[in-house]
């Protein structure tokens, strides 16, 4: 899809279509692990796999990147539409497998065609998936088909498994009593939740990224107003940054900025409505209210030897105990301002006070759990270059990152990843949001306007950035506004790897891939080499995938060796000081 601004941004395409293309999921924590559950309900042998959330969060999107990663051995039938009765969602499904039915077929008909189909599906040691989207506009009768249709059996597994993607109705139709047994029957459930505000930017700029773009082009106070606006939904993020980059090449500028996203957000959300007056809580208010005033009314009654409340005049306590009356505005005025305090008690002083060295004032004190000690490393502002100046060549902070690994070149500014490759160190690349950067818990190269730096350590709220032999400390909140997402870590490659591995392939990175998989289950099988790679070890990789938190793809990539290094003993550099 084009759009007429992309030639203006230098875009391939347009980067915010809403349209479920798989090539622009951004894969936040969140969604990694929504698809991990929906591949793990595939491999089990339950029946039904539940992925909720709310409109526009990604849940169909996730399915499209799901349907790219399935076995070839699995089936699937798409329903897009449910406002079915029985017979015609059944009908769909027939047709999306491929099974025939004569004209006008009823229930029984259909199912037992998809029974039939099932039987030879199995034998041919094949599976079916059904894949049900907007399941929340399912009826409860059309809920209790689809669950006896899963009756269907062998002593090992269902025959069919049913994913349901809906809205968050449909957890609340799937609790009534009468859906119990379905409910029983979920084996994987997830729930998928909006974006964060860090996240948000991240997923602007991988999109931006995967249309060719050279820059950002928002503005942060822009990206503030569009995490405002969307409150983290994704549908709604797309159109508003759409409409924005349309905006923004209209008025001829390079960046977005907030008011174009407030203007863009009125023109396709249309303008923000006031929120109606909660009369609920007015009225409680109202009512505390006339119940203080009722109060002090009667205390003044009751406390008072006057017969009139026009007679009834404030007084002031003093410490004697006497009253004295006040009865002009002047008096009370000089009365406010006569009270005194009571004397604050004498305080208790050392003999000796203990100096305070002056640079212990002017740092708060640490709250990292970070080992190493944030009190032995001065605070540095990322506001200003001239308080902290990273290196000028990408090469110069890699080097930095070699020595965490053992490693230092002569020349520091020609370190390379082609370098570090030939000592069995690769490079791995990406753009990300701090969660997934710190889920690899390794130290990255990153760039912070226009500098580069070595990121050594990182907690909630503070990093450390080394630079030669230099480090300082920032704020997070300081990092993330100078940081695009990009960052460079390293990662210990097996030998003779050169690429991922998968089904077909042998070589020495699969038997070491097989040797390290023997260690971490604690099994002990043939050493000999030659091992090729078939389906027993791809199930070996994906199991060791799925209990590491990644997507279960049973191919041995670079995301699957960094975890296969964590579970080896060999000391590896760790984003939180330590090694392993």
């Amino acid at each position: 899809m084009t759009s007429i601004y992309n030639d203006y941004f230098g875009l391939k395409e347009s980067p915010f279509s809403i349209a479920p293309n798989p090539q622009y999921l951004y894969m936040s924590d969140r969604h990694r692990e929504a698809l991990a559950h929906l591949m793990y309900g595939i491999q089990g042998d339950g029946a039904f796999i539940l992925l909720s959330g709310e409109v526009g969060t990604g849940k169909t999107t996730i399915c499209r990147c799901l349907l790219e990663q399935i076995p070839t051995q699995v089936d699937t039938a798409f329903i897009l539409n449910p406002k079915l009765t029985a017979a015609e969602l059944l009908a769909a499904a027939c047709d999306d497998l491929k099974i025939t039915y004569p004209p006008g077929a009823t229930i029984k008909v259909l199912t037992d065609c998809i029974n039939a189909y099932l039987l030879e599906a199995h034998a041919n040691d094949r599976r079916t998936v059904l894949i049900i989207d907007e399941a929340q506009n399912l009826s409860i009768e059309v809920l209790e088909q689809l669950r006896l249709l899963t009756n269907l059996e062998t002593n090992q597994r269902k025959l069919l498994q049913i994913i349901l993607l809906g809205q968050p109705e449909l957890l609340v139709l799937l609790a009534k009593p009468e859906l119990r047994q379905l409910s029983q029957r979920i084996t994987a459930r997830f729930h998928l939740n909006a974006l964060n505000r860090d996240e948000i930017s991240a997923y602007i700029k991988h999109r931006l990224v995967v249309a060719g773009a050279k820059g950002t082009f928002f503005t942060k106070p822009a990206i503030d107003r569009i995490y405002k606006i969307s409150q983290g939904i994704p549908r709604i993020i797309n159109l508003v940054c759409d409409r924005s980059l349309l905006g923004t090449y209209s008025e001829g500028e390079l960046q977005v900025t907030p008011k174009i996203v407030a203007k863009a957000a009125s023109e396709i959300l249309g303008p923000e409505t006031q929120a109606a007056p909660n009369w609920r809580l007015i009225a409680i208010a109202s009512i505390g209210s006339l119940v203080v005033l009722t109060s002090l009314l009667i205390l003044l009654l009751t406390g008072e030897s006057q017969p009139s409340i026009a007679q009834v005049q404030p007084t002031l306590q003093q410490d004697t105990g006497a009253t004295a009356p006040v009865s002009t505005p002047e008096a009370q005025a000089e009365v406010s301002t006569a009270y005194v305090a009571p004397e604050p008690q004498p305080r208790l002083e050392t003999a000796e006070p203990v100096p305070v060295p002056p640079f212990q004032e002017t740092l708060p004190a640490p709250t990292s759990t970070i080992s190493t000690p944030y009190a032995n490393v001065a605070r540095t502002s990322l506001t200003s270059l001239s308080l902290i100046r990273g290196h000028d060549i990408a090469g110069a902070a890699l080097n930095d990152l070699l020595q965490l690994w053992g490693v230092d070149f002569t020349d520091p500014d020609s370190a390379s990843c082609e370098l570090a490759e030939t000592i069995g160190l690769f490079c791995f690349s990406s753009i990300a949001g701090l969660n997934e950067m710190n889920d690899f818990d390794r130290p990255v190269v990153i760039n912070l306007n226009n500098q580069w730096f070595t990121l050594t350590e990182l907690d909630r709220d503070r990093a450390l950035l080394k630079v030669g032999s230099m480090t300082h400390q920032v704020r997070v909140a300081e990092l993330l506004d100078a940081w695009s997402g990009n960052f460079t870590l390293l990662w210990r490659a097996p030998p003779g790897y050169k690429a991922p591995i998968s089904i077909g392939d042998r070589g020495p990175a699969v038997d070491w891939l097989v040797n390290r998989l023997q260690v971490i289950n604690g099994r002990t099988g043939p050493t000999t080499p030659g091992y090729v790679f078939d389906g027993e070890l791809e199930v070996q990789v994906k199991q060791f995938q799925l209990t590491t938190g990644l997507t279960p793809d049973g191919i041995a990539g670079v995301k699957t060796w960094i975890k296969i290094n964590d579970a080896d003993d060999i000391d590896t550099p760790r984003l939180d000081g330590e090694s392993l």
